[in-house]
């Protein structure tokens, strides 16, 4: 009986390995930031890196980043008239893809990025 179980334990095993998935996580971010906004922010982070400040319809270059979900937070951090504001990004489809983060506006605390 034993025998049995440590068999159809190993072929799941084996079974599982040949059979992987190809890994659809996104490994690396190429990604730039634009303010279309006439507001000033400061403490600017993203994706866990401090970037520092942006100023009103400014635009930091593109930077690649090695995203790993564990390590980093596809979040928008950001100070204006001393209030923290966050938002979440939504990440690119594929690895290597350029992207912009755009933001639109700022209503009711509530920040609006757009991502192109």
């Amino acid at each position: 009986m034993k025998y049995i179980v440590f068999c159809f334990c190993s072929l799941l095993v084996l079974s599982s390995c040949i059979f992987l998935k190809p890994s659809t996580e996104i490994l690396k971010i190429k990604y730039r930031i634009v303010n279309n906004t006439a507001l000033h922010f400061t403490n600017i982070s993203v994706f866990s890196k401090n970037i520092g400040i942006l100023k009103a319809y400014d635009t930091i270059s593109y930077s690649a980043i090695n995203y790993n979900s564990l390590k980093q937070d596809p979040l928008f951090y950001g100070i204006y008239n001393e209030v923290n504001y966050a938002r979440y990004l939504v990440l690119p489809k594929t690895n290597n893809e350029r992207v912009t983060f755009s933001i639109d506006s700022l209503a009711n605390k509530i920040i609006y990025i757009s991502t192109k």
